[in-house]
This record gives C-alpha cells, sequence and structure tokens, in this order.
C-alpha cells in the first residue's frame, strides 16, 4: 500500500481513517501575526484518535534576527504538544535578498537544531533553485518539494531530491472536509523514520559540512574558549563543550551556537 501523507492547516473533522497509514503535518501559523485558528484543535485530534503528527510554520522572515524571532515563537508555541518533528517551510521572499533568505532559514533550522528536535526544511519546486536552498544545511529531512498535476493524481515528479512528494492540494481524505495536501515518499526513509522520534538521519546530518577542523592550535582555542565562556555564563549546555572535545562538533552545529549565544547575551 503507499503510503501517504497530509498536510493540515485548519481542517480536520475527524480523523478515524487517517490513523490507519498516515501521518498529519499541522500549521501552528504564517510567522509570528497570524496563528492558525485551529491548530490546538487539529493537534487535539490527531492525539484523540492516536495519529502521529509534526507541524510547521509558514515563514515570513526577511533576514536572520527575524527568523530566529519567528523560530523562537514556533518552538515555544509547539513543543509543549511533543510534535514529532518542525518543519520550517520557505516558499516567499517577501522582498528579502537571497542571500538573506538563505541565512535567515539557516538560522532558523539551526535553532530548532540547538533544541534537540528533529527538523525538516519545505520549499516550492519554483523557489528551490533561484533562492539557492541547495545552500542551506544542517536539517535532517528535506520535507516537501510540491509539484502538483493539476488533479487529485500524480503528475511528473520534482526535479530534485526530495524525502517526500507533495503531488496535490486536491486529495481526499475520510474524516477531513475539503481538499488535502497529499505526499508520498520520494527517498529512501520509510514512513516509520518520520514517526520515530529518535530516529536520526545520518546521510543527512553529513550536510553539516562534517566535522570541525583547524588549521591552528589558536584558532582551535579560541573556539573552545567562547564554547566554554558560555557554558560558564550558562548560555549553553556542557554538553556542547563536551561534544566540541569529543570532536563530534559540526561547523554547522557551531555556526548554530554563535546565534544562540548571541540571542540569550542580549
Amino acid at each position: 500500500m503507499e503510503r501517504w501523507i497530509g498536510a493540515i492547516s485548519g481542517l480536520i473533522g475527524a480523523l478515524v481513517s487517517y490513523a490507519v497509514d498516515g501521518l498529519g503535518i499541522i500549521r501552528t501559523q504564517y510567522g509570528t501575526s497570524t496563528i492558525d485558528r485551529k491548530y490546538i484543535r487539529n493537534i487535539n485530534e490527531c492525539q484523540k484518535y492516536k495519529v502521529p503528527f509534526g507541524v510547521y510554520i509558514y515563514v515570513t522572515f526577511k533576514n536572520a534576527a527575524e527568523a530566529l524571532v519567528q523560530a523562537k515563537d514556533f518552538y515555544n508555541r509547539a513543543q509543549g504538544y511533543d510534535p514529532l518533528f518542525y518543519v520550517v517551510d520557505v516558499e516567499e521572499s517577501f522582498g528579502a535578498s537571497i542571500q538573506n533568505i538563505v541565512q535567515g532559514t539557516q538560522a532558523f533550522i539551526d535553532y530548532l537544531k540547538i533544541k534537540g528536535v528533529k527538523v525538516g526544511l519545505y520549499t516550492g519546486h519554483h523557489f528551490y533553485k533561484p533562492y539557492q536552498m541547495d545552500m542551506v544545511k544542517n536539517y535532517d529531512f528535506l520535507w516537501w518539494i510540491p509539484r502538483y498535476s493539476g488533479t487529485s493524481a500524480q503528475g511528473k515528479k520534482p526535479d530534485f531530491a526530495c524525502d517526500l512528494w507533495q503531488y496535490t492540494d486536491q486529495g481526499l481524505v475520510s474524516g477531513i472536509k475539503g481538499g488535502v495536501d497529499l505526499n508520498v515518499l520520494n527517498g529512501s526513509k520509510p514512513l516509520s523514520w518520520f514517526t520515530n522520534k529518535n530516529e536520526t538521519n545520518n546521510k543527512l546530518t553529513e550536510k553539516d559540512d562534517d566535522t570541525m577542523k583547524f588549521t591552528n592550535e589558536t584558532t582551535k582555542d579560541a573556539v573552545r574558549d567562547h564554547i566554554k565562556q558560555s557554558v560558564d555564563k550558562k548560555l549553553i549546555e556542557k554538553s556542547w563543550l563536551d561534544k566540541f572535545d569529543n570532536g563530534t562538533m559540526t561547523n554547522g552545529d557551531y555556526e548554530g551556537l554563535k546565534l544562540i549565544i548571541a540571542q540569550r547575551s542580549n
């Protein structure tokens, strides 16, 4: 049986059949100014009918600073519901430069990764290359790339490698009124990878620039001192210093840490 995944934003009725072979992805908000009016109900219905679910935010940031505000708001809003994963949905520039969009998306993802949660990136088929989403790193999975056929049937697959293909926004699901975004698995990950919060993705975490390497000890000592001082000030957990000392910290880890340290120092 082909497995499908539906994106949900204010649509759930009774999800009895949805629990059999599916997974819900629930929108919590549009930026920080517009909160989905039914996201709590949708989460409650998923929990009631034992439907595994993740959450996503449609972002509106124009730079890294705004991205961090939205990432923090998104995480704080969703964490109490214990979602399986968090997805950042980047589809519009809102007038920002390509560089700012890439930097903002990276800052957003790095913030969530510091929180120790599973993170996905959703971006439009038309948006992926022009806005250099292929330059973004450190996410656990490239969640959706939508490419619609114009009907509820599958058409041409995305031109880019991704873990899921959103093939229609006109899907029908028993228990849900109206059209639903439907997706099919498009990579090597089984559905169980998404429904198991503790499962990691070794292949994609390799995008995180590999482990940190230093050309001299002075640079290495300076980085370690920065991390240690931040631990001493209780800005970050000691586990990050341990990660540096055992040689498993990546460049992406450190870039994310710098953003968090800077934010918490203010």
